[in-house]
């Protein structure tokens, strides 16, 4: 939307860029103007690709983790024959392990990405919502920007949506030890069960470097802080 703002805006007819930016040649005249147009255009969607494929990754990789725990689940409810019990429950303890390495390897890849896109996007959000006020909602810049903040916020509710289901599918594993026929299981499995779900009690959780969870949780605070600091802008800009 913003590469074709001067276009819907009648701005070609003014050399008008999308973004304000310094050329070693004039861009007011052709064909400059339009060498620096397409430059432009081209960057722009390069940067949106861009965009989208890392967050298509990250959420994979959460997806991937609640999906495993789903598969462990199963796979403890269904631990009903005796005879097996015990080497069917060392598989299940195996692929917990398996997802928790998985978690974490996954986790340190993506922690300071998701990091700077939430601290990145709050500040963005506050600032557009600011632009949007001093302009027409209905006006083509207006638009541009009702869609850059719904882009925005779905961004981050994204990763904080798929960042809850992890939390949540990883919690629902405690759950699934007491729907396993235990009660008829050896001596041994027993302890063994009692470990296990003394580890489950504390559920995967997608991180931001360890300081705070992606959940809807944070979700919410994450555009609440957006509000406000738009409210000290708009306080401020009004004075």
């Amino acid at each position: 939307m913003w590469s074709l703002l001067p276009v819907l805006n009648g701005w070609t007819w003014q050399k008008k860029l999308p973004f304000p930016a310094r050329y070693p040649l004039d861009v007011t005249k052709s064909p400059y103007y339009e060498l620096a147009y397409v430059y432009q255009f081209i960057c722009i969607w390069y940067i949106t690709v861009a965009n989208l494929n890392l967050d298509t990754i990250i959420i994979a990789l959460m997806m991937y983790t609640s999906c495993q725990c789903d598969l462990l689940c199963d796979d403890l409810k269904n631990l009903t024959e005796t005879r097996f019990f015990d080497k069917k429950l060392i598989e299940c303890i195996k692929h917990h392990k398996a997802i928790l390495v998985f978690a974490e390897k996954s986790n340190s890849l993506f922690n300071m990405i998701v990091l700077g896109q939430i601290a990145t996007s709050t500040v963005v959000l506050a600032l557009t919502m600011f632009q949007l006020s001093m302009v027409s909602p209905l006006s083509s810049e207006g638009l541009n920007h009702l869609f850059y903040i719904g882009g925005i916020i779905m961004q981050i509710l994204l990763y904080c949506w798929f960042g809850n289901e992890v939390e949540a599918k990883s919690s629902n594993i405690l759950y699934a030890i007491y729907e396993s026929t235990w009660s008829e299981a050896s001596k041994n499995s027993k302890k063994n069960l009692i470990i296990f779900s003394i580890r489950c009690q504390r559920p995967i959780k997608a991180t931001a470097v360890k300081l705070f969870a992606l959940s809807l949780r944070t979700f919410i605070t994450i555009v609440r802080s957006g509000w406000s600091y738009f409210a000290v802008l708009y306080n401020v800009g009004s004075e």
